[in-house]
């Protein structure tokens, strides 16, 4: 399926088990506002794609892939739980950043 940047966020979002409600409180915003995102309704500001980039655990260029399978792809770890709350939210945020700079120093060591 072709991908736009909504499509990937909801395809992460769902992948990780997190409600619109959920994600919208870790990133301090309104519910509406994550239903305008995943529908390509309204521009995604670059400090959230960040978050979520953080969130999930994957580069920033994931939200600009071609398909849908290809962004799923790069996901490296997903905990799916249904208690997670906020401050939960923000430690895996912080795993997030840990995991995405091991991969690029993984990279650089390798030469790719």
């Amino acid at each position: 399926m072709e991908a736009t940047t909504g499509l990937v966020i909801k395809g992460l979002r769902e992948r990780y088990g997190y409600t619109q409600e959920k994600l919208a409180g870790f990133l301090d915003i309104k519910r509406e506002m994550i239903s305008f995102y995943e529908n390509n309704e309204r521009e995604v500001p670059l400090e959230i794609l960040e978050r979520l980039s953080d969130l999930f655990g994957v580069e920033l260029a994931v939200f600009f892939s071609e398909t849908v399978e290809e962004a799923m792809a790069e996901v490296v770890f997903a905990f799916r739980k249904d208690s997670v709350n906020e401050s939960d939210m923000e430690k895996l945020s912080d795993f997030g950043k840990i995991v995405k700079n091991y991969l690029k120093i993984n990279r650089l060591h390798n030469g790719i």
